[in-house]
């Protein structure tokens, strides 16, 4: 301080600036936020707001501004049976390998709905719901859509979900069941339930019931009226199944999670009549249910993969929502197609630049890599590819495309939300790392980190989460411990 005199400092002036130094070293150790990267700062809803210690800001997908978060793709959609319904009923869809029109598949529906109605009341009350538990992907799936338009809960679960476990888990939500569609296997059912109709799609088993059906979805019947209540947002239309947990999944769940699954592909690439998606995330889950509700919305064809089976070719999708293992395995066969090609290396190098560069490469750029598509069936039409889970690493991903010249998303689910949690932008090949920013219908935050703001257990809010409250954030299924990346792009921290 005393080297100050010389500079005309006097002891006042010198008491002054120790002062305000001290006054800002105080504000700087008490400051509640920290100095946060401009691109996380950007994604921040609320970037001010009072938070607990060791809990993140707010975070939105900066894409959607201060805007409200958005619930359904369309004003009339209000429930799932509207989505249904608001389809151009003379597309021509192809359901897992079945070719209909959507008013036909409207009517097969409700006709499948009826089958078991005509063996027992279906809708005995509000609270009314059948399980299904076939591996029959189109049985389900006219059933589901059949439900829903008669005002019918369901739930599917899988192969490995035990129905009597289900079943206690739907009483203590106060559903009362109804029907069980199963294939020929049902074990022993609680005493309770001995007079409950259960249909089966192959085969009736030894252990013959009183109230035991052999399904034929073929049979004439009367259908029964298609209803026009119950598609208000907040009326649940069915229940998912995790482990030990069970959620209600509203009509404003469904139409917010197809918004937000639209949202994802950038709209030059929307899907169209004549495209097909293929899928493996089964009716089980929330996020299986939206993309089969995206297709008929959209008028697509639908192709659900059945459990442990391989990625086909036939039919050639136009969108892939599958898991990181998928896409791993398809592409190692692409590499080991086009590594016999003697040009391989020197188009691999140019492609990977001009991926480097943020460029995408055109499918007639590279005359290997429309060979390999040529070989393997995926010369015509794929359009996108969103990875499910965290598995996909950044370099397959950039394998995937220069090799089928089209975009790669990783995107994370999660079973209490009806579409994805986060996901890259579609056109990111700089690797930024992570599974992207939120989706378009949630607001995420993460809570209990105790090292800093930027890591933490998952918890979200909006119209896609499955028995959310509100403004209230809930925490996420399996409660994922997530990180922040300086990206902007949240990852799971290991």
């Amino acid at each position: 301080m005393d080297n100050l005199t010389q500079f005309g400092f006097n002891d006042n002036t010198k008491i002054l600036l120790a002062a305000l130094i001290g006054l800002q070293l105080l504000h700087l150790f008490n400051r509640s936020d920290s100095i946060v990267h401009p691109i996380l700062l950007s994604n921040q809803s609320e970037p001010s707001a009072v938070r607990n210690q060791n809990q993140s800001a707010i975070y939105r997908n900066s894409s959607i501004g201060q805007l409200p978060l958005v619930e359904r793709p369309a004003a009339k959609a209000r429930g799932v049976a509207d989505l249904i319904e608001l389809g151009n009923p003379n597309a021509k869809i192809v359901v897992q390998g079945i070719t209909f029109t959507v008013s036909e598949l409207i009517r097969k529906s409700v006709n499948s709905i009826s089958i078991l109605d005509k063996h027992t009341t279906l809708r005995s009350s509000q609270n009314s719901a059948i399980l299904i538990a076939s591996q029959d992907i189109l049985t389900a799936i006219l059933l589901d859509l059949g439900a829903i338009l008669i005002g019918l809960k369901t739930i599917h679960i899988s192969p490995n979900d035990n129905i009597n476990t289900a079943l206690s888990a739907l009483e203590r939500k106060g559903a009362e069941i109804s029907a069980i569609v199963t294939d020929e296997n049902i074990g022993t059912l609680p005493a309770h339930f001995s007079g409950l109709l259960c249909a089966f799609t192959k085969k009736i088993p030894p252990n013959f019931g009183l109230n035991f059906i052999k399904l034929d979805l073929d049979q004439v019947v009367t259908p029964l009226s298609v209803e026009k209540i119950n598609r208000e947002p907040p009326t649940t239309i069915s229940y998912v199944l995790s482990g030990d947990e069970i959620y209600s999944m509203d009509n404003k769940n469904v139409t917010a999670g197809v918004y937000s699954l639209l949202s994802i592909i950038p709209f030059a690439k929307k899907p169209m009549e004549s495209d097909t998606i293929v899928t493996d995330e089964p009716l089980s889950s929330a996020i299986g249910r939206s993309l089969l509700y995206t297709a008929i919305y959209s008028g697509c064809s639908y192709f659900c993969l059945p459990e442990n089976s391989a990625l086909p070719l036939s039919p050639v999708p136009q969108y892939l929502f599958v898991s990181g293992t998928h896409l791993m395995l398809l592409a190692h066969d692409l590499t080991s197609i086009a590594v016999n090609k003697w040009w391989y290396r020197f188009s691999r190098r140019h492609a990977l630049a001009a991926d480097a560069s943020g460029v995408i490469p055109s499918p007639s750029s590279w005359g290997v890599f429309s060979s390999v598509r040529n070989a393997i069936g995926l010369s015509n039409g794929l359009k996108f590819i969103v990875s499910t889970d965290s598995l996909l690493s950044d370099s397959t991903a950039a394998d995937l495309r220069v090799s089928l010249s089209v975009p790669v998303v990783k995107a994370l689910k999660n079973p209490r939300c009806s579409s994805f949690a986060f996901a890259r932008i579609p056109y990111d090949t700089l690797q930024n790392g992570g599974c992207g920013p939120p989706t378009t219908a949630i607001e995420v935050r993460l809570d209990g980190g105790h090292e800093d703001e930027f890591s933490g257990r998952l918890n979200f809010r909006g119209p896609c989460v499955l028995e959310g409250e509100g403004d209230q954030f809930t925490q996420a299924a399996n409660s994922p411990f997530m990180r922040i990346l300086e990206s902007g792009s949240f990852d799971i921290k290991n």
